[in-house]
Formats: structure tokens, C-alpha cells, sequence
């Protein structure tokens, strides 16, 4: 049997009411917790969350000073708790409808039955990732629909140090579980250690231990520009026909293909002949020739060389069937490159991803696996708004985020800084997990960017324990307050105790 809790007192409304607490009962009263009262006709359960507690004292009214000293009266006579509480619905169908009649001045309010918040959010096993349970309720599981937070895209949200990269590891778990696959770009290696009992991991770094390579052929001329910062307009041009005559002539090419072509450019502009045959057609590389200095050849020849020799770039590349797996996490340790070539490797993966999948739709070739990529540090990534320079990775991202989800290319974007993300991702992100965040300019952009986040859920933010998140999106049926289960692999990326270095 529920317990009784309070009576509704006041005006009430179809959004919300006030109770009074019942003697005993002040500790069961807390804010986010679930209450359930009657709908004055139909009598339909109405479910609420405890959003505010207000405690007056008719005898001490606000404006009176806090020393102001009143001998012998007794203050408790005169204060009592008012409970603000939230309407979220009733339940029909495991989900939740918002009621058409009032509530009555006097009805009884009860804690909400465990039974009733887990049959609103029941998900199928099989289908779902159990990230914890309610913050207020150990007993209720929370469990997110998998096809929905990968299909329609998921955020992890928080202010450093709130447990953002904890969070993640959960999920990461939890997917796995499922016989999933995830591909995990990891700007400082905080992954790179994560050990699966029934699930192959495999980790790529820009070192020399299982090095990532790229093909050369994938990477595109804004690839180049910001990979070579200083390159000049006119090297960007003359690089811009050499690519395209690479791709007309070759089927795949690398550095030392457009070297090579770069070669004979500089040769003919030198001796004014051709001293060999070559696939290319003389007119051709005449024509090129006659567009550009013999300096500008030099010094974009000497661009590629330095690029040539991070060994990162070459003919074939890591496979993409390599990095994408059924039951694979693929980890691709970035903590050694700098932000151009992390930017580089992400937006050439992400985009090889997102085509290979979209080619098995379509034709039935190309990467056969669904595939969620995990984007830590995103708004590095897909930053907001004009930057100083291109950013080679936004522009993939921006496009996952709209179109993935018809080609089974889902995105997880994880950030401490959301007001730095871009706009059109973050909102097409359907599902968030929102840890503690005090930041009010981070707090009002992921208001203004997402729809499921409500004001409430906003002013919620900052009082997030260590460990506790948000819930909400179209991969839960009710936003609950949530606390992060234990997680059974290491994790990675804590803060190191300083006090404790220097006395070692």
C-alpha cells in the first residue's frame, strides 16, 4: 500500500500544486521525488515530481531581522513545508498523458508505487542499457532504449570533473554488452586501457604502437589546408589540380604520388623539356606549369614532405572494416597528435564511416555494421559558431547529425563545454545525459538547443551530486533524475591527487 503523504492545499492547476506534509512523513518528502494524486473525475492516478520545498512562519514573516529575539514563542507552532510539485501525466500504455481535469483543493497525496515509475520506464532487455537507477528511488532501474540513443543520436554533457568520461565508459559497457560496435575517437587516452570480458577492444594511436593511417585518397583539399597551416593560396590551387589529376589517373594515390607529380611540374619548369614518358598527357602538365612559379612548385613539395613523414598518410590506410566491428570497440588514441591532425583523423574516419555505410544501404556494399562514434572533447570538433580557421571535422559531424540516422551512423557528442558546441548537432542530439553543470551561459545554450530540456531541468543542473545526471530524450519515457551505476571496467582520465605525488 502507498504511503500517505499530504493533502493538496491552495489553487491547483493542470501544470502543477502545493500540499501540505503529513505529521511523520517529512522524510519521505524530498525534492525530485515522485508523488501520485487523483484527478478529481476520472480519478486516474496523476503522477508528479517534487520540484521546490517552501518552509514559512506565519509568526516570523521574511522581512523580520534573523536576530530578532522572541523569548518564550514557540516558531514550529507556526511554520509548516509546502511542497511544490510538477504534473508530469498519467499512465496509459507504459507511457504518460497529461490530464484534462483539475485536481481538488484537499485531495490526498501518496509517494508514487515503485511498480508504476518502472512499467513508465520499461524498456525491452534485450533493446536497453541500464545506466543506474532514480536518484531518489534505488529500487527503480533506469534503463535507455539503445536503437533510439544510437539512431537518433545522445549527448553526455557535464562541467569538469562531474564524471562526464565515467558516464561514457557505462554506456560503452552497456552497448557492448549488446554485441555492438563503437568506434571511440579519444583526445586524451583516457579509454586506451578499457578491458571487455566478452567484447574485442582494439587501439590505435598516431604512434608507433598499432599506428592509425589514413589514405591519402580520402583526405579532401580543406584536409590538406589544415594540415599544412601555412600554405598559400596559390600552393592550395596548384595542390587542388594535382589531387584532381591524381584522382583521374590512379585509382588510389599517396604522398609520393603527388610528389611525384609535383616533380614534374618543377623538372618541366626548370629545363622548359620532358625528359620521360609518364600516364600524364604533355598538354596537360604544360598548362599546369604555366600557372605557377617554380618556388610556389618548391615550397609546396616541401609541405608535403613534412607531411610525408608523420607516416600517417599513405596509400591504403587502416581498413574501415578494421575499425568497425560487430562486438568491436575500437579506441583511436589521439593524446599524441596535435589538433590539426587529431581534427584530420577524425573528420577522414568519420567520413569513411558515414559513405561505407551509406554505400551497404544502398547497394549493399561497403561497411555491413551500424556503428555509434563517440566524440570526446566535441567541441573541438564541432565547435560553434566562426572560428579563426576552417575546422576539417565540423563539417562530417554536422552531417552524421542530420542524415546517420538512415544509414545507421549514430553520434555521441561528449562535452564540458556545451555553449562552445555547435548548434545543429547538439540539437539533433535526441537523448542527453546532463551531469552537473554551473556554468549559466553552458546551462542557457543547451536550454536553447534542446527541446526536451525544460527550465526546471535547467535549474536542476547545479545541484547534481558527483555521479547523478539527467535523463531525458526519446530514448527514455520520462526524464528522471539518475544515478550513474558502478562501472565494471577500470576507468580512465581522473584527477591526480597532487598532495599525495609530492610526498611519494
Amino acid at each position: 500500500m502507498t504511503k500517505e503523504i499530504g493533502q493538496v492545499i491552495g489553487a491547483t492547476s493542470l501544470r502543477g500544486y502545493r500540499f501540505v506534509i503529513k505529521k511523520d512523513m517529512e522524510e519521505h518528502v524530498k525534492r525530485d521525488e515522485f508523488v501520485t494524486v487523483k484527478e478529481s473525475v476520472t480519478g486516474n492516478q496523476i503522477l508528479g515530481v517534487i520540484k521546490d520545498i517552501t518552509i514559512s512562519n506565519e509568526l516570523l514573516p521574511d522581512e523580520f531581522g534573523r536576530d530578532l529575539r522572541l523569548g518564550d514563542i514557540i516558531l514550529s507552532e507556526g511554520e509548516y513545508p509546502v511542497p511544490t510539485v510538477k504534473i508530469l501525466g498519467y499512465e496509459k500504455n507504459n507511457s504518460l498523458e497529461m490530464p484534462r481535469h483539475g485536481i481538488t483543493p484537499g485531495s490526498t497525496v501518496h509517494l508514487a508505487e515503485d511498480e508504476l515509475l518502472k512499467k513508465i520506464l520499461q524498456q525491452k532487455e534485450q533493446q536497453s542499457a541500464n545506466m543506474g537507477t532514480i536518484a531518489t528511488r534505488e529500487s527503480v532501474p533506469v534503463h535507455v532504449n539503445i536503437n533510439e540513443l544510437v539512431s537518433k543520436h545522445c549527448a553526455v554533457l557535464a562541467m569538469t570533473g562531474a564524471g562526464k568520461s565515467y558516464t561514457t565508459g557505462v554506456l560503452i559497457e552497456e552497448i557492448m554488452n549488446k554485441n555492438g560496435s563503437i568506434v571511440v575517437f579519444d583526445p586524451h587516452g583516457e579509454y586506451r586501457n578499457i578491458k571487455l570480458e566478452n567484447s574485442e577492444v582494439k587501439v590505435y594511436s598516431t604512434e608507433d604502437h598499432n599506428k592509425i593511417r589514413i589514405n591519402v585518397s580520402s583526405l579532401t583539399t580543406i584536409d590538406f589546408m589544415n594540415l599544412m597551416p601555412d600554405i598559400t593560396e596559390t600552393q592550395r590551387d596548384l595542390l587542388e589540380e594535382v589531387i584532381n589529376l591524381s584522382e583521374k589517373f590512379y585509382d588510389s594515390y599517396d604522398l609520393e604520388t603527388i610528389q611525384s607529380i609535383l616533380g614534374m611540374l618543377y623538372d618541366l619548369k626548370k629545363i622548359k623539356k620532358k625528359e620521360k614518358e609518364n600516364i600524364f598527357p604533355a598538354e596537360i602538365l604544360e598548362s599546369m606549369s604555366k600557372k605557377v612559379g617554380i618556388t610556389t612548385i618548391g615550397a609546396l613539395m616541401r609541405r608535403i614532405t613534412r607531411l610525408n613523414r608523420m607516416k600517417l598518410f599513405e596509400m591504403e590506410g587502416t581498413s574501415i572494416n578494421e575499425i568497425v566491428k560487430r562486438n568491436q570497440l575500437t579506441i583511436i588514441d589521439l593524446s599524441d597528435a596535435d589538433e590539426r591532425i587529431s581534427e584530420a583523423i577524425v573528420s577522414a574516419i568519420s567520413r569513411k564511416i558515414f559513405s561505407g555505410r551509406k554505400k551497404y544501404m544502398k547497394y549493399g556494399e561497403g561497411i555491413r555494421t551500424p556503428t555509434l562514434l563517440i566524440i570526446e572533447e566535441a567541441h573541438n570538433f564541432a565547435p560553434r559558431g566562426m572560428e579563426e580557421r576552417t575546422i576539417v571535422s565540423r563539417s562530417i559531424l554536422k552531417r552524421i547529425a542530420r542524415e546517420g540516422r538512415k544509414f545507421g551512423t549514430g553520434l555521441c557528442i561528449v562535452s564540458q563545454r556545451p555553449n562552445k558546441l555547435d548548434s545543429d548537432v547538439l540539437s539533433q542530439c535526441n537523448t542527453q545525459i546532463i551531469l552537473k553543470i554551473v556554468n549559466p551561459s553552458d546551462q542557457e545554450y543547451i536550454r536553447q538547443s534542446v527541446e526536451t530540456v525544460t527550465e526546471d531541468i535547467v535549474r536542476d543542473l547545479p545541484s547534481l551530486g558527483r555521479g547523478e545526471a539527467i535523463v531525458t530524450g526519446s530514448a527514455v519515457n520520462l526524464s528522471v533524475p539518475l544515478r550513474i551505476r558502478q562501472r565494471k571496467t577500470e576507468p580512465g582520465g581522473e584527477d591526480i591527487n597532487i598532495v599525495e605525488e609530492w610526498n611519494k
